[in-house]
């Protein structure tokens, strides 16, 4: 054989080689862990007329401060959503430091979290 016909083969073998081990290393991966939660959170919020208690944000939003909960998909930071009557979920944002205003678009995020 010629040497770049050589070269070629050997690189091919190599990219081979290199590939198999690629496709197997995720089966060989451990599973991933997803374990979704949901907890009452409605002692961290008060509505904006209510009086400011200490550790508490004002939540902007026609149904009060009542049905919220904090959803912990597992990454450290909380997300907070609101029941609506109707039984819709509804995000909470944070445009302003302190203060949380509600979404009037509905999610079903923490439909499939489970209670602790």
């Amino acid at each position: 054989m010629r040497a770049p016909v050589r070269r070629t083969v050997i690189t091919a073998l190599g990219v081979l080689a290199t590939l198999s081990g690629v496709a197997a290393s995720p089966a060989a991966a451990q599973p991933s862990y997803y374990d979704p939660v949901i907890t009452p959170c409605d002692h961290l919020f008060r509505t904006p007329l209510e009086l400011p208690r200490p550790g508490t944000s004002a939540y902007w939003s026609p149904f009060g401060a009542t049905g919220i909960v904090c959803y912990d998909n597992g990454t450290g930071l909380a997300d907070f959503y609101q029941r609506d009557p109707w039984g819709a979920w509804h995000d909470m944002n944070e445009l302003a430091p302190g203060h949380f205003f509600y979404s009037v678009f509905t999610t079903g995020i923490p439909e499939g979290a489970r209670r602790p």
